[in-house]
């Protein structure tokens, strides 16, 4: 078990020593299927960075393929909201949206991920299903997928949870700030934190990577800084009192429960801390799968 747990952490460390790595891809197919006009299936395949987010594999696709294109809004809450694919467009009035399914390893179960196209984040060979349907209320399809994340959480809009974020500097020994915030019905965390920034003093700016989604930048005015290998990592106190944990996504998918005490570490890179956190989501994602696994 402990040579097991050695070889993930010495991977880990390799993995920041050589950025190849993270030009791995692996292949998917991609079908657009429309089952409200009843047009032929187009089928496609693309690849997906190693533990990239959907969204970075279709807009790949988009960037090499004539005949494959879609659009979609930002939305502040749930992050991406698809709008429309290959010049179909769902429409509020006649509730037709574009649906996420996914059968997985090409032939397998046909699930509805509880994300949507910014955060699932496809294994090789699944096939992704983008479906053009009718919104019926009380359906399998009023849960996570890739049309409007607003819709899709059945008139709970309007519900805010309470959660805690924290902000903790271990290098610098400075006192811990913190901060309460609401955050949307099955919201993800960088929604909260921008409802925080507009009145508490509380800022932070991102980037946002092609295919891994935001990636925290700084905190407060603090940034991380690759020569000296300090980044902001993302921890939470499930239900304010629990178990701290690292989450496998960062601050764009991360979707808090009611009470979560969410922690923003700044800190130093080691072998130990090398897991999901809400900084460079390539790097640490893929550390986060070496470091749970074992």
């Amino acid at each position: 078990m402990m040579s097991m747990i050695m070889a993930s952490f010495l991977s880990a460390a390799l993995l920041l020593l050589v950025p190849g790595i993270l030009t791995e891809k692996s292949s998917i197919e991609l079908v657009v299927v429309n089952s409200i006009s009843n047009t032929p299936n187009k089928s496609y395949s693309t690849d997906v960075a190693f533990r990239g987010v959907l969204i970075g594999a279709m807009r790949r696709l988009q960037e090499t393929t004539a005949g494959f294109n879609f659009t979609y809004t930002e939305d502040r809450n749930y992050g991406p909201f698809l709008v429309s694919v290959n010049g179909v467009a769902g429409n509020n009035t006649e509730n037709p949206f574009w649906e996420l399914l996914v059968q997985t390893g090409g032939n397998g179960t046909t699930i509805r991920p509880d994300v949507g196209i910014g955060c699932y984040i496809p294994e090789p060979n699944d096939r992704i299903i983008l479906k053009f349907t009718e919104f019926v209320s009380g359906s399998h399809s009023v849960s996570g997928n890739s049309s409007n994340p607003g819709n899709l959480t059945a008139a709970k809009t309007s519900r805010l949870d309470s959660i805690e974020l924290v902000v903790v500097n271990n290098i610098s020994n400075t006192t811990n700030k913190t901060y309460s915030t609401d955050i949307a019905f099955r919201g993800v965390l960088i929604g909260a934190m921008r409802r925080l920034q507009t009145n508490s003093g509380f800022n932070f700016t991102y980037t946002e990577d092609p295919n891994y989604g935001p990636f925290l930048v700084s905190v407060n005015g603090v940034a991380g800084n690759n020569t000296e290998k300090t980044f902001w990592e993302l921890l939470v106190q499930t239900g304010g009192n629990g178990t701290i944990i690292r989450p496998d996504v960062g601050i764009g998918c991360y979707i808090p429960k009611q009470n979560d005490r969410i922690i923003l570490n700044f800190t130093k890179f080691t072998t130990n801390s090398a897991s999901g956190s809400c900084t460079n989501p390539g790097v640490l994602l893929f550390l986060v799968g070496l470091f749970f696994v074992f």
